[in-house]
């Protein structure tokens, strides 16, 4: 389903959206707001909501809500956030095996919005189990509970409840011998061509520069994750930021299961 959202606001400013993760940081570390252009800090599910609302120009937008909104919003270029394989921070912590989450109620982050429905597919799909429901936000004593993005990193870190860990992106690897895709890099249809050309220059430029230091951008946010720089090193070149065929046939067959099975 495509979704109506309003006319962009007029500012004064390109308003892009940040989500303020560390496999996000490749686009916008070192990058400074100008006179031109300012940041919204915002989880994936925020980011949705904001472009549904009018009040963003671009940002790296979870994927199910870029499908959503894509009779207001276009990908710019080819940039975006994918692995192929394990991913690390899109993680199913459980007191059970996978298997045995029958008639279990799983905990939902209010942070997500592609991964909540990935793991409905995982759980529902590949492995075919009924479970009671899903609850956003707890409860803390949880059977299971879906985490992303940093909150899951430092989950890992430090997780002593939860002895089973699934990464969600995995689990799609296995079962659809494919690459996940978590995010697309949009804008707005109605944002004029020079500066979409321009966000597109500044985005893959800044890319470009931040690939070529990840270990710096690791050693920054080792203390605040908990986890020692070298890991978080190989956990950013896991990812894939510049989109290709398979990443393209991955949106696909996603889009194609969510609406095979009623979830969007």
């Amino acid at each position: 389903m495509v979704v109506t959202s309003p006319s962009l606001r007029r500012m004064s400013k390109t308003v892009v959206a940040r989500v303020p993760y560390l496999n996000c940081a490749p686009f916008f570390y070192g990058l400074e707001a100008d006179a031109s252009r300012e940041w919204m800090d915002v989880s994936p599910r925020q980011l949705g909501e904001e472009a549904q609302a009018g009040r963003i120009m671009a940002g790296p937008m979870a994927l199910v809500d870029f499908l959503r909104l894509q009779g207001q919003f276009e990908r710019l270029g080819n940039l975006g956030i994918a692995v192929r394989g394990r991913c690390g921070s899109a993680l199913l912590f459980s007191r059970k095996p996978l298997r045995q989450l029958d008639d279990t109620t799983i905990a939902v982050t209010e942070e997500t919005s592609t991964t909540a429905l990935l793991l409905r597919l995982i759980l529902e799909q590949r492995y075919e189990l009924r479970l009671k429901g899903y609850q956003r936000g707890g409860p803390d004593d949880a059977e299971a509970a879906l985490l992303i993005g940093d909150e899951a990193l430092k989950c890992h870190a430090t997780n002593r409840r939860y002895p089973y860990e699934v990464d969600l992106a995995f689990e799609w690897w296995l079962w659809q011998h494919l690459p996940f895709v978590f995010a697309v890099w949009a804008v707005r249809k109605d944002c004029e061509a020079a500066e979409k050309q321009r966000l597109l220059r500044t985005f893959q430029k800044q890319l470009a520069m931040n690939l070529a230091r990840l270990e710096t951008l690791a050693n920054e946010r080792a203390a605040t994750l908990g986890l020692p720089a070298d890991e978080l090193k190989r956990y950013l070149e896991a990812f894939t930021y510049r989109l290709s065929e398979p990443e393209e046939r991955a949106m696909k067959q996603f889009d194609h299961l969510l609406h095979e099975h009623h979830l969007c």
